[in-house]
């Protein structure tokens, strides 16, 4: 088989094995038997009149599910998606600290 044909084959592979994996790329409701309790828990910021927030449900590693919820930017309308990208600031410092906590208590972390 030539480079070309076996760089296309792989490709293809690759986007199939993608549209397989149940995870959600639009801002739409999802057939996993999870998605209506998922929903249910955001609808009082589904809208593009409410700030949102995006969800993301990994299982074993993979994402099975990704929605968006509510308003990215409440005066210019436009909606959460899996792909919205979030500036959280001084935020992660609390997160990083609790990571850092976690991985003392499990013995991993040595600090110095």
């Amino acid at each position: 088989m030539n480079q070309k044909i076996f760089k296309s084959t792989i490709f293809i592979l690759i986007i199939i094995g993608m549209s397989m994996t149940g995870c959600q790329t639009k801002n739409e409701p999802s057939e996993n038997p999870f998605s209506t309790r998922i929903d249910a828990l955001f609808q009082e910021w589904d809208s593009l009149e409410s700030p949102g927030a995006a969800v993301a449900v990994l299982k074993d590693g993979d994402v099975v599910f990704s929605r968006g919820y509510g308003s990215a930017q409440l005066e210019y309308g436009v909606p959460i998606t899996p792909a919205t990208i979030f500036h959280v600031a001084s935020v992660s410092k609390q997160f990083t600290a609790f990571a850092v906590t976690v991985l003392a208590q499990q013995g991993k972390y040595l600090a110095g």
